[in-house]
């Protein structure tokens, strides 16, 4: 995914020396970058992020980008959908190689391309500026947990934030009926019992084995 380009250089100012990198990741760009994605900013208080480090030459044209990227994020818990706060601490390698615009061109027609080990070293740039706002963001979705929780205990979507007391929705019944209690196990008469709770709030009988209607062969 290609973003407004805000973390770029120019080569030629990557000298034998060096060239140091400090830029803030603003709020605004964390959400453009993440765009598509289950994590976006996290804006209660917190600073964006930052990308700190250091562009170096490697040989005549190959440039090395070493940099530490920090940023506050939030992604949807996957059991309630609440947001997660994350704070992402990332390191970034790479050896980014000179590419014409022609192979660029050609690279970009041949769509899928199954990459070398050789080329999963490296990448590329275009031979005049050094553009980090792609790897930046992988960088920070890298640090993302798969399956965010907003705490190790989140009961999920039956229970929530709501008080132990509290009556859960009856339409959500044979769902909780599943759900740990204190006791014992979950059995068939506690589903069914769940199942009627379910059906008299939505106006529906409910239908069991032992009263289905049979029809009557024409005789």
């Amino acid at each position: 995914m290609t973003t407004n380009a805000s973390i770029r250089f120019a080569a030629n100012d990557v000298q034998i020396e060096g060239l140091g990198v400090d830029v803030e990741l603003t709020p605004d760009w964390l959400d453009a970058a993440l765009a598509g994605t289950n994590v976006r900013a996290y804006r209660d208080g917190a600073e964006g992020g930052r990308v700190t480090g250091r562009l170096s030459r490697s040989g005549q044209q190959d440039i090395v980008v070493r940099a530490h990227v920090t940023a506050e994020v939030e992604a949807s818990c996957v059991r309630c959908l609440t947001p997660s706060h994350l704070s992402v601490d990332a390191e970034l390698s790479l050896l980014l190689e000179p590419q014409t615009r022609s192979d660029m061109r050609k690279r970009s027609h041949e769509g899928e391309h199954e990459f070398t080990a050789h080329e999963a070293d490296h990448d590329f740039y275009d031979g005049e500026t050094v553009v980090l706002d792609d790897f930046v963001r992988e960088a920070i979705l890298l640090e993302v947990p798969a399956f965010p929780l907003c705490r190790e205990s989140c009961p999920g979507l039956l229970q929530g934030d709501r008080s132990v007391d509290e009556p859960v929705d009856p339409r959500l019944a044979p769902l909780d009926a599943f759900r740990e209690k204190g006791d014992g196990p979950v059995t068939v008469e506690k589903l069914v019992a769940a199942a009627k709770e379910r059906a008299a709030v939505m106006g529906r009988k409910p239908m069991h084995s032992s009263h289905r209607s049979t029809r009557k062969k024409r005789t």
